[in-house]
């Protein structure tokens, strides 16, 4: 029973969109720093406003670790310090439960306009590195827009029968109204996404502790949308997300969508960061690597990755299967009724407790912002 719920969600997740972690494509095979974080003119207490559970400012120290550059190590007990061209100094702190972690422990700091930031680093073995300045785009002041989805379909490739074939599947593109602006006003978007949906245990009984739960997982929605805005009046499209077998849609879904604008050269880092993971530039060109506001201190070593300033808005979406025009079968509480043999003694069994739930993190306890039940 445990084993076919797992296969099941694991199946889901491929029909979902699932990304697989980003990976750089480096000149040598010598250890690379990678550098990744950004500050915004929204700071920690206004992010509870979205709503949500809030958000620090963090940067992330990783290393690439050989050609396929494949990011497997994290950089801890380094020192990473923000300043701005004024003099003032703020000090990140490491996080306790994600090594490599750096966040900034101030609810109230935000970027400000015209100020200057700079990002400096020292590792525990002595090397140090340093951004570039940055400050928040001039042109990026519009509110976010209006957040709307439509249905259609979407043509994959799958394996039947050992053969490769194209099949349809059903889902919904997420949009959103980008307002219209004059010409020659270019703003540049990346757009990412926060899902939290409910899990039911489909044999639990409802008024069992463990019946209802609220998913995360940092493996569904976990890519970006990018947009070079040089008019607007339309509709971007954000994502597509299929519908057919997808558990979490099952009860209700919710999306915080993170709307960043930022300067021409952050939005091309994470353009070609985008083109590279998708294989366009890995295909068609020789290795290369990616543009990066960050060097190191007294030596020429190679860093990748940015530290942006960007000017940042968010907006909250609700959805599930209610909200289609067709019905979509919830299939998880027959999955359960089969018989695939009595339950292994002391493994969890997401049948009988939505705690169990095995395709990302579940607590039973509802988020405060949450509408709902």
């Amino acid at each position: 029973m445990v084993r076919s719920i797992i296969r099941l969600v694991l199946i889901a997740c491929m029909l979902t969109g699932c990304i697989e972690p980003y990976t750089f494509v480096i000149e040598n095979n010598y250890p690379t720093l990678v550098v990744e974080g950004f500050i915004s003119d929204v700071s920690y207490n206004e992010t509870v406003g979205y709503p949500s559970d809030g958000r620090y400012f963090t940067v992330i120290l990783r290393y690439t670790s050989d050609v396929s550059a494949t990011i497997d190590k994290l950089a801890e007990n380094a020192s990473v310090t923000l300043i701005s061209d004024s003099g003032e100094r703020w000090i990140y702190s490491q996080s306790p439960r994600k090594p490599g972690h750096y966040f900034l422990d101030n609810k109230d700091f935000k970027a400000r306009a015209g100020t200057e930031y700079k990002l400096q680093i020292s590792l525990a073995d002595g090397k140090s590195y340093e951004s570039g300045w940055e400050k928040l785009p001039e042109n990026a002041t519009d509110a976010i827009g209006a957040i709307d989805f439509e249905e259609t379909s979407k043509q994959v490739y799958e394996v039947q029968a050992g053969e490769e074939v194209v099949t349809t599947r059903k889902g919904i593109n997420l949009r959103i109204d980008l307002p219209r602006r004059e010409p020659g006003n270019t703003v540049y978007y990346r757009w990412k996404f926060e899902p939290t949906w409910i899990y039911v245990a489909p044999l639990a009984r409802s008024s069992q502790p463990d019946f209802r739960c609220w998913a995360t997982s940092g493996n569904f929605l976990s890519g970006y949308a990018l947009q070079a805005d040089h008019t607007g009046g339309y509709k971007k499209d954000l994502f597509f997300m299929e519908v057919d077998g997808n558990e979490r849609i099952f009860e209700r879904l919710s999306v915080l969508v993170n709307q960043y604008a930022m300067t021409e050269d952050h939005y091309y880092f994470w353009k070609e960061m985008q083109d590279q993971a998708e294989g366009g530039f890995i295909q068609d060109k020789p290795p290369y690597n990616l543009q990066t506001n960050i060097k190191a201190v007294d030596s020429d070593e190679r860093v990748s990755g940015y530290f942006g300033v960007v000017n940042e808005e968010a907006k909250r979406w609700y959805f599930s299967t209610k909200d289609l025009s067709y019905y979509v079968y919830d299939y998880l509480k027959e999955e359960c009724l089969k018989p695939y043999g009595p339950p292994v003694r002391g493994e969890p069994n997401p049948c009988l407790s939505c705690l169990a739930y095995p395709h990302g993190s579940a607590t039973n306890i509802k988020p405060s912002w949450w509408e709902g039940q």
